[in-house]
């Protein structure tokens, strides 16, 4: 006979496996379309690199934006609705690519990928901290983001298969169809789903209390340092930033071809996986952030190399992947530590706040390295990706030293 302990953690396991399998098909689609955009839909339509980098920050500041949007919903709507309304949102983007016949065509279609990508950090990690105790939750959302990263490792081989044999836009059409299945499943999920909220007035007061928590996620000491490290970190392990720029460098400065650059990028990915699972099991959310520092310590040194010295061929393979183990994981350690802090009643906000600055933060990063790209060059670049991102380390460090009590309480 099964106890309610059991029940519950069965319930816990399936949504871990839903929203996990959702993250690895939004990452999937993210890194096909960034990997394809950068080299045969930009050669196809004469795109630029300020244009790819456009492309590709439009996408990240749309799903930062909307992040916000999301985690405010969750508070009226079902969770499952959302992730299912937003999995649709992406098929239909990847649909479009069939119609593309220039820049605008590309921009809108990555801006309805953005908003369909923005329930995926929010509200997939309000449901795994809601069904997770502390001392789990931590490994997670570690689980969450590490097997997402499958994804981005088999992207690139993915895209350059498909696109190959069938052209670049069929691989967009091709990769939105397992999401438009996730997103019947989602839905088909909403019966299950408790929600207080859903069939009640909203009174006055109770959207003052959202608002007022809402600020007091960007104003909180611990939330902030948490934010302003996220923030930072972006510069040098934006993820949409290394899937946009990374074959760009391979391809026209290293003078890798496509097929071994996307195995270059997707071993960068894979190391990313390894390194967040690895990551994941160790420490409680305060060790994490020790070591959360140390990796970006060690990115920002390396990228800072990689622009006064450079490297080429195989050292500078395995200079990526080392990049790659340490540097995915740190986003993850600064969500354990933010669930930590955070009470469960206002996680909603505290959450959808993180998101949306870091994707924000990617969109703008994302574009400024283009520019810089453009007129300097990519040492450049790795230049001012390292030295922005060092403070970061400081201020995990500071979070790490401080251990305060939690940031939200209901006493």
């Amino acid at each position: 006979m099964r106890t309610a302990a059991s029940d519950s953690s069965q319930s816990s396991r399936h949504v871990l496996l839903a929203v996990t399998t959702s993250h690895l098909f939004n990452h999937l689609s993210m890194t096909v379309m960034s990997f394809l955009i950068a080299t045969l839909a930009a050669k196809e339509l004469e795109l630029d690199t300020v244009q790819v980098g456009l492309l590709s920050a439009t996408a990240q500041l749309t799903s930062g934006i909307f992040q916000l949007f999301w985690a405010l919903l969750s508070n009226f709507l079902r969770k499952n609705f959302i992730m299912g309304l937003g999995n649709a949102l992406q098929a239909i983007s990847g649909a479009m690519a069939v119609t593309v016949k220039g820049f605008t065509d590309v921009l809108t279609l990555r801006f309805l990928w953005g908003i369909g990508s923005a329930p995926q950090h929010p509200v997939a990690s309000i449901l795994i901290s809601e069904n997770y105790h502390a001392e789990r939750r931590g490994l997670a959302l570690s689980i969450h983001m590490g097997f997402a990263c499958i994804g981005n490792m088999v992207g690139p081989l993915m895209a350059t298969y498909i696109a190959m044999n069938f052209g670049w836009r069929m691989a967009f059409l091709l990769i939105g169809l397992p999401q438009l299945v996730l997103a019947a499943f989602f839905l088909g999920m909403m019966r299950n789903e408790p929600h207080h909220m859903a069939s009640q007035h909203i009174s006055q007061n109770e959207c003052m209390v959202i608002l007022r928590h809402t600020l007091k996620s960007l104003l909180n000491p611990d939330i902030l340092l948490v934010n302003v490290s996220q923030v930072l970190v972006t510069a040098a392990r934006g993820l949409n930033l290394w899937i946009t720029y990374l074959p760009m460098y391979l391809v026209q400065v290293k003078r890798f071809d496509i097929e071994t650059s996307a195995l270059v990028v997707s071993a960068f990915l894979a190391a990313g996986t390894v390194g967040t699972l690895l990551f994941g099991y160790l420490g409680n959310p305060t060790q994490k952030l020790l070591l959360a520092s140390l990796s970006t310590l060690f990115t920002s040194l390396s990228l800072i190399y990689l622009g006064v010295i450079g490297l080429s061929g195989f050292p500078l393979i395995l200079m990526l992947i080392a990049i790659g183990f340490v540097s995915l994981e740190v986003v993850v350690s600064l969500q354990s530590y933010l669930a930590e802090i955070s009470d469960n009643t206002y996680r909603n906000m505290a959450f959808g706040v993180f998101f949306t600055l870091g994707f924000v933060a990617a969109s703008f990063w994302t574009t400024v390295i283009g520019y810089v790209i453009r007129c300097y060059g990519f040492n450049t670049a790795f230049i001012l990706m390292g030295c922005v991102s060092l403070p970061a380390a400081i201020a995990m460090n500071i979070l790490r030293l401080l251990q305060r009590k939690p940031a939200y309480s209901n006493h």
